[in-house]
């Protein structure tokens, strides 16, 4: 429950540690970021062709000024689009910024009505029927627009030729952006998410690698099921942050920062309006961050309770049904569920009061930007091709706002999860090998324990001081009440743990100094309950070994699995169902036998490996027994007496602590406590 309340916000150190595993891929990630720019490029510049197409093609007009002194003075920064008569001037209506326009206004000296130009002689002689007043110049001829409504339209085309010509060019051009953009956009999409997924692959390679290197004391405090959510849904929320949150995040901040630029360029007075609206929206988002958090963090929390609570409740379904206690179960998790519920309703109603907001302040900025600038484009300030793209940039620079709440939930997610695999990377509950290794020259099986104690909780020994010695080839056994500490001495020969005091030798040489796989590598384990792979029953034998068919099938014969195993379907490509369900407990007890005896051990280790055999099986793989254990250490644990009569030596252990030794006969002949335990099983069976 303690990493579900981590998250406390964006946090640089978390996003360092992403980007080292997002650097191998560095430059792929610098081409996605140039394809973001370019696509982001020409999104905007889109409404500015469209602008240049309706001011210079489609809405083309002239304004006549009076000359005078002051026009001409005006008109000089645009001499090269300024067409000069006797007492006039022709200036294209576009050209002009606001002040100029108002002044000349308020003097007089510019006439109300727009002209077209045509520069078309043939044309112009088609006109004549029409008797309209037509201004002729040494550089065309002026059109006023209020005549224009008496020409044709075959006519109208005729004179417009060269306008619809560059239409269709920019149309195309148009179309042509479109899909440069669109292939930008599929190759950065494809590359954004091959390197999503390469990063992913490897954090959770490295974090597979890095919970195999954990001890077995880690797993013991770890619920398996949260460390799978680790490597499955937490990883999946960093793949969903890179692909969704990181690249329009990007793609968004440079739209913004693109689009501010070009209309404060396009119309000031217009884009004011916008940067007013910019620090109420700043403040927005601020407090929507704010309170999304928190709401977020309760969120959290109250599903970590239901999980909990569905979990336990789940595994303990059985004692639940048979104390009669569905009831008191079912009222528990309904408050559990109405906090969770409770929970996600305030976290939904933040999010339904941020995106009206949003909506809100967009068609209020999309309505007075209509109303001033249609203001201006009547009054002639600003052209209709600048109010067109202003109500296009209105609408992209909206839509990241839009977006926002979405992607900061993603982000938060990310966020806690990435914050939950670092704090498991950084976990060193480890065994580690030694950097100088030790290898025992042509090792014979020989354990020794010296005075070696251990315990899993401080004060709390689980084995005392205990001393013992397996010579090369012998059979011993330990037996003993549960919790006497005979799995522990396993665990600590395989070096799962290592011992608090005390020191464990094989050939001579501490296990501490020697490397984990070639020591491990010593042993065969069979437990008593038998794990099973998901695989073909070959697979849960030979564990990707080189081991050849032959030799397998010899290993099954030797423990009298290869009876059943040939009696399958598909035999040893028979398919092993999820647990080994599709087995019988003795034939998987079998399968483990083969596959201790596949890895060709020096050591072996049967912890309680018949107590889960029925009679029978029990039976057919008692001679199979005797026959791995020769030539070789053993070690076999049980709680049936009956099974370890013919090992060399018996240990008898009490509270950690190894009571007495001697074999079956002699311990029996000493009416001690193995004999207790003897005459208890006997009297039980």
């Amino acid at each position: 429950m303690k990493e579900e309340k981590l998250y406390s916000g964006l946090d640089r150190k978390i996003f360092s540690k992403l980007w080292q595993y997002g650097k191998p891929y560095g430059g792929k990630i610098l081409i996605i970021f140039v394809l973001i720019l370019a696509i982001s490029g020409i999104q905007i510049a889109l409404p500015l062709i469209t602008k240049n197409v309706v001011d210079n093609y489609i809405e083309r007009s002239y304004l006549r000024l009076i000359l005078n002194d002051r026009t001409v003075e005006i008109t000089d920064r645009y001499i090269a689009y300024r067409v000069r008569s006797d007492n006039i001037i022709f200036i294209p209506s576009n050209l002009l910024s606001k002040d100029e326009y108002l002044e000349l206004q308020k003097d007089s000296l510019i006439l109300p009505e727009k002209y077209l130009m045509i520069r078309d002689e043939e044309g112009l002689d088609k006109l004549k029927q029409y008797q309209l007043n037509i201004v002729k110049t040494d550089k065309g001829s002026f059109i006023p627009y209020s005549e224009m409504q008496k020409i044709s339209p075959d006519n109208i085309k005729t004179l417009r030729y060269d306008d619809l010509k560059m239409v269709k060019l920019f149309a195309l051009l148009y179309v042509g952006l479109l899909l440069v953009s669109f292939v930008f956009n599929y190759f950065q999409v494809v590359m954004m998410a091959v390197v999503s997924e390469r990063v992913m692959y490897d954090l959770r390679s490295n974090l597979v690698r890095h919970l195999m290197s954990l001890s077995l004391n880690f797993f013991n405090n770890n619920p398996i099921g949260r460390l799978v959510t680790r490597l499955t849904n937490d990883v999946d929320a960093l793949r969903e942050m890179f692909t969704d949150v990181f690249v329009y995040s990007a793609k968004d901040f440079i739209m913004i920062i693109g689009i501010l630029i070009v209309i404060f360029r396009l119309s000031t007075h217009l884009s004011l309006i916008v940067f007013i609206l910019v620090p109420v929206i700043v403040i927005m988002l601020y407090f929507f961050q704010r309170y999304a958090r928190e709401a977020y963090g309760k969120v959290r929390i109250a599903l970590a309770k239901v999980n909990s609570f569905l979990s336990e409740a789940i595994s303990g379904v059985l004692l639940i049904q048979t104390f009669n206690q569905e009831g008191r179960s079912e009222s528990e998790f309904n408050k559990i569920s109405t906090n969770y519920y409770n929970a996600d309703m305030h976290q939904l109603l933040i999010f339904s009061i941020f995106r009206p907001l949003i909506d809100v302040l967009s068609y209020f900025a999309l309505g007075t930007i209509i109303y001033f600038g249609g203001k201006g484009v009547l009054a002639g300030e600003i052209s209709l091709g600048v109010l067109i793209a202003f109500i296009s940039y209105i609408h992209m620079i909206f839509r990241p706002i839009f977006d926002f709440s979405e992607r900061y939930n993603i982000l938060q997610s990310a966020m806690a999860s990435s914050e939950r695999i670092f704090l498991l990377f950084e976990e060193d509950d480890k065994i580690h090998s030694p950097k100088g290794p030790k290898y025992p020259a042509g090792i014979e099986g020989r354990i020794e324990f010296r005075n070696v104690s251990f315990e899993y909780k401080e004060g709390e020994k689980v084995i005392d001081k205990v001393s013992f010695v397996v010579e090369p080839n012998e059979s011993v056994a330990f037996v003993g009440a549960t919790g006497a500490g005979k799995t522990t001495l396993i665990n600590l020969l395989l070096r799962f743990y290592d011992p608090t005091e005390g020191e464990i030798l094989i050939g001579g040489i501490n296990i501490k100094e020697m490397d984990l796989k070639v020591l491990r590598n010593y042993f065969g384990l069979v437990l008593q309950d038998v794990f099973m792979f998901a695989g073909d029953i070959k697979y849960n034998i030979i564990l990707n070994n080189e081991v050849e068919d032959n030799k397998m099938i010899e290993y099954a014969k030797y423990v009298n699995a290869h009876n059943f195993i040939s009696k399958l379907k598909k035999k040893y490509g028979n398919i092993v169902s999820e647990g080994g369900s599709n087995l019988s407990t003795g034939q998987r007890q079998l399968i483990a036998f083969a596959r201790a005896l596949a890895k060709e051990p020096r050591i072996l280790i049967l912890d309680e490996a018949t107590s889960s055999i029925d009679s029978e099986t029990e039976y057919l793989i008692q001679d199979a027994i005797k026959k791995i254990m020769k030539g070789r250490s053993s070690i076999a644990i049980a709680h049936r007496l009956s099974t370890i009569q013919d090992v060399d030596r018996i240990y008898v252990m009490s509270k950690g602590k190894i009571v007495e030794s001697g074999s079956h006969s002699q311990l029996l002949s000493q009416k001690g406590y193995y004999f207790e335990l003897y005459k208890f099983q006997y009297l039980k069976t």
